[in-house]
């Protein structure tokens, strides 16, 4: 079989070739629809993960911050579906809590429909990071009601709720999170529904994490923003520093 678990990593899954060497590690989420951090082990060519890859796990997406091996697949005709840059805080240096409008507030993590709502509006069809999709809803749903896959970080995440006293937008962590090689808490979402914007509200929930985080113990907070994402100022005046590059790509099949 070409994917073996890693003895490693428990974790983890080693990509073997045909003859059983040991290509590249990956982590399988999401039901084993996505091979996710994707990176050949030392010595092996890019374009022979590449290859492998589109023959043994095809039909899922691929991501990976290997440069070699991004460009080893779209050299080999696949399209990317997002690129996005891994971003890190290192939690020193925190902005104020700003003021919220008269009337908003910041209220306890959770799920609601009124969150669903607001959650669809902002991810649109045209938005960097895709729309929002059913499935986006039961991920969360699932966090909050099993702790599956991870559980939120509670200190970290919180809801914004207007005047009318729906929700508006969340910030949503985890932590510390298992696909990272460092110790760190993660934005898994944050969004403010288009009615709500422009006002200072997703400046209000960053904030929060990046001190709910630091509460907790967490040395780093973590996230990844695709290109064109204009949340990328926010995080960047906030203090978040680039890390690394990431694509994503639809393997055929």
């Amino acid at each position: 079989m070409p994917l073996h678990p890693d003895p490693e990593a428990p974790t983890e899954t080693l990509l073997h070739a045909d003859d059983d060497t040991p290509l590249a590690r990956l982590c399988l989420r999401d039901d084993g629809s996505v091979a996710a951090d994707v990176r050949p082990l030392p010595g092996v060519a890019p374009g022979d993960v590449a290859g492998q890859a589109r023959r043994d796990l095809a039909g899922l997406r691929l991501e990976t911050a290997h440069g070699g091996l991004g460009a080893a697949l779209v050299a080999g005709g696949l399209t990317v579906l997002r690129a996005a840059t891994e971003m890190r805080h290192d939690l020193t240096d925190l902005p104020a809590p700003p003021a919220l409008p008269v009337g908003w507030s910041l209220a306890a993590a959770g799920w609601d429909s009124d969150l669903a709502e607001a959650c669809a509006a902002a991810y649109g069809p045209d938005h960097p990071e895709g729309p929002w999709r059913a499935d986006d809803t039961r991920e969360i749903r699932a966090m909050f009601e099993a702790a599956d896959p991870v559980p939120p970080l509670s200190g970290a995440s919180a809801r914004v709720v207007g005047p009318d006293g729906r929700s508006a937008g969340h910030v949503l962590c985890a932590g510390p999170v298992p696909w990272t090689d460092d110790t760190c808490g993660w934005i898994l979402n944050l969004a403010v529904a288009p009615y709500a914007q422009h006002n200072g509200l997703g400046r209000a929930l960053l904030t929060h994490a990046l001190r709910g985080t630091r509460a907790a113990g967490l040395p780093t907070l973590g996230l990844q923003v695709a290109d064109r994402n204009p949340a990328q100022r926010m995080y960047d005046d906030a203090g978040f520093r680039p890390v690394t590059r990431v694509l994503a790509v639809r393997l055929p099949g």
